[in-house]
């Protein structure tokens, strides 16, 4: 029989899920309730739900809905620091920019939403940290490094690589997703990179 919400019980499925198996599901589910709901509506019983698992499966793993949510957030969150650079400074900052792209696409927006719906909610800050220290802040020093880099070898003017225009392209992305939803198009990172960085670091 097929329980109210659509989903099959668990045990009535024949499998038991174990491991990594379930733990998987359970972080898949997370990120389905941040879309969904938002972090203030996020709880440990819907996401059970979400993840067609009881409670004590999520208890058993963290102890709280924080630390639920900064793992699932860890689960998704691209890495910029594995980005392979040094080839060309347009490139670079593409590269770079797409990976906080698809940070917030992974995400479903939600996190960068939290800025403008729930800033005054500590849960809001605490998502906004894990995103920061994951995927902006090393997006931020590596597009300062390739900046850097560039002003070294004359492909840069002096001085283009400070912290103020490392921020640029994040902060234009980051406003896009606040103002218009989580999609943004590849065209919109190339602007970004050629209408205003690649302008504003030309020797």
């Amino acid at each position: 029989m097929a329980a109210a919400n659509g989903r099959s019980p668990v045990a009535s499925s024949g499998t038991r899920r174990r491991g990594k198996v379930l733990e998987k599901a359970i972080l898949d589910a997370t990120i389905e309730q941040l879309r969904t709901v938002g972090y203030v509506g996020l709880t440990m019983e819907g996401v059970a739900a979400e993840a067609g698992t009881g409670k004590a499966a999520l208890y058993r793993r963290w102890a709280n809905r924080d630390e639920l949510v900064t793992a699932a957030l860890a689960n998704v969150l691209p890495d910029p620091t594995v980005i392979e650079l040094g080839r060309d400074v347009r490139e670079d900052l593409l590269a770079l920019l797409r990976c906080v792209r698809d940070a917030i696409a992974l995400t479903h927006g939600t996190v960068f939403q939290i800025v403008r719906s729930e800033a005054a909610e500590a849960a809001g800050g605490m998502m906004h940290v894990v995103v920061g220290e994951r995927v902006m802040d090393p997006s931020h020093e590596l597009i300062l490094e390739v900046l850097r880099a560039g002003e070294r070898d004359g492909r840069v003017r002096p001085g283009a690589a400070s912290s103020m225009v490392a921020t640029v392209g994040p902060a234009m992305l980051v406003h896009y997703v606040v103002h218009e939803g989580p999609a943004v198009p590849d065209d919109y990172l190339r602007s970004i990179v050629d209408d205003i960085l690649m302008p504003l670091a030309a020797p």
